[in-house]
C-alpha cells in the first residue's frame, strides 16, 4: 500500500493593517506572545512567528519592531532608575531589588534585540566586525596586523628548540 500523498500546509498569510499593529505594539514594548493570546483579532503567536520566517519582507519589519522595542526599553530603565524610593528603609531596599532584576532583565533583553544599537549594523557598533581578536604583548609603535588564520603553518615544539 502506498501512502497518500502529506498535504502541503498553506503558507500563512496575515492582514497588512493588522500586522502593521502587531508591528507597532511591538515596537511600544508589549511582548507578542500575550498580545496575541489576549487580542481575538490577531493571529495565534505560532502563526505569526511561521509568517515572518517564511516572508524575508515581513521578517525585516519585526526586526525593526525589535529594535525599536529595544529603544523603547532603554527608556523604561531610565525612568525606572530615576524614581523616587519609598521613605521606609525596608521597603526602599526591597524596591532597590525589585528594579535591579527588572534593569537587568531588560538589559540582557536590549543586547539581544539590538546589539548594534537603533540601526541594527554591526558597522554602527564600533570595533572589528569580522570578531577578530589581537594580542599584544609590551608597548609597540607599528599597527597590529590581522593574521589569517587559514595560512597559519602548525610547528612542532622540537622544531622550534634552540639547539
Amino acid at each position: 500500500m502506498s501512502k497518500p500523498p502529506a498535504k502541503r500546509r498553506a503558507k500563512p498569510k496575515i492582514d497588512p493593517q493588522i500586522f502593521d499593529e502587531i508591528l507597532q505594539r511591538i515596537a511600544q514594548g508589549e511582548a507578542l506572545k500575550p498580545m496575541c493570546e489576549n487580542d481575538t483579532r490577531l493571529p495565534s503567536w505560532s502563526w505569526f512567528l511561521r509568517f515572518i520566517r517564511e516572508d524575508e519582507v515581513a521578517y525585516q519589519r519585526y526586526r525593526e519592531a525589535r529594535v525599536l522595542q529595544a529603544e523603547t526599553y532603554r527608556e523604561q530603565i531610565v525612568k525606572l532608575s530615576e524614581e523616587p524610593l519609598p521613605a521606609d528603609p525596608k521597603l526602599a531596599m526591597a524596591e532597590v531589588q525589585r528594579r535591579r532584576l527588572e534593569i537587568d532583565t531588560k538589559d540582557k533583553f536590549i543586547r539581544q534585540l539590538a546589539p548594534s544599537g537603533v540601526r541594527d549594523r554591526s558597522e554602527d557598533a564600533g570595533g572589528p566586525a569580522s570578531g577578530t581578536l589581537v594580542i599584544q604583548w609590551g608597548a609597540r609603535n607599528e599597527v597590529p596586523r590581522v593574521i589569517d588564520q587559514s595560512k597559519v603553518i602548525d610547528v612542532e615544539a622540537e622544531d622550534v628548540s634552540d639547539g
